[in-house]
């Protein structure tokens, strides 16, 4: 398997806390909120044809992904990328992540470089807001710590040459011809091996399903769009 597969797997869990099975504890509210969101779900009956390039989509700002997450003990999760700007030549990424705790937000400042290649992607400027509502600037020498930021912009990264196609069915569509990878995932003392399918109709990170091989772990596509993020940071 790639680097490029493991990064993406790893950026993948890592910006959805819940299917580590770890976090604060349940918020009756956000919980209730979830799960009224995730049954109103209906599939979008939309069909996608194959690809006729392996290249991922250029990021624009006003694109937009959201993914349905489900962890080993059935907690729903949603978990949203946005591109909300540009600015020097990189672009924000948010991430939006609701769970039964409730929802933390991510906005990085990302030059994306080569989208082969995770290394060289640069992050100058993180903002987060907490469960509370607290936004923190993150600026300067603490951006190049190792951290989830950096996990997180990985999931950009993608190597499609080689990999097996098969289609694909889930909330937001039928996907003929998706890009599909095992994905064996190591962080700490916790590891996980996952199969993953990608298509390039879907923008900013492509990722349409990924389950679980050793735990019943879920992520699917419920929704994307080309235009309309808007930041909830200022």
């Amino acid at each position: 398997m790639s680097q490029a597969s493991r990064t993406f797997a790893l950026s993948l869990l890592l910006s959805g806390l819940p299917l580590l099975g770890c976090g604060p504890s349940i918020d009756a509210a956000a919980k209730t909120d979830i799960d009224r969101r995730v049954a109103a779900l209906v599939p979008s009956g939309l069909s996608f044809p194959a690809p006729t390039a392996f290249a991922p989509k250029a990021l624009v700002a006003g694109q937009w992904t959201q993914h349905k997450q489900v962890d080993e003990k059935g907690d729903l999760s949603l978990v949203t990328y946005k591109i909300v700007g540009e600015e020097g030549g990189a672009h924000w990424v948010e991430i939006a992540n609701e769970g039964y705790a409730g929802k933390t937000v991510t906005k990085i400042l990302l030059a994306v470089g080569d989208r082969m290649n995770p290394h060289t992607m640069e992050i100058r400027a993180v903002k987060t807001k907490d469960m509370g509502g607290e936004v923190r600037e993150y600026l300067g020498p603490v951006l190049q710590i190792p951290s989830s930021w950096q996990s997180a912009v990985n999931t950009l990264a993608v190597a499609w040459q080689g990999l097996p196609q098969e289609e694909m069915s889930v909330v937001a569509g039928h996907f003929v011809g998706c890009l599909k990878a095992r994905t064996d995932v190591g962080w700490g003392f916790w590891h996980a091996t996952s199969t993953t399918w990608m298509h390039p109709a879907v923008p900013i990170n492509s990722l349409v399903k990924s389950v679980g091989i050793e735990k019943p772990t879920t992520v699917e596509l419920v929704g994307f769009g080309e235009v309309g993020a808007t930041s909830e940071i200022p």
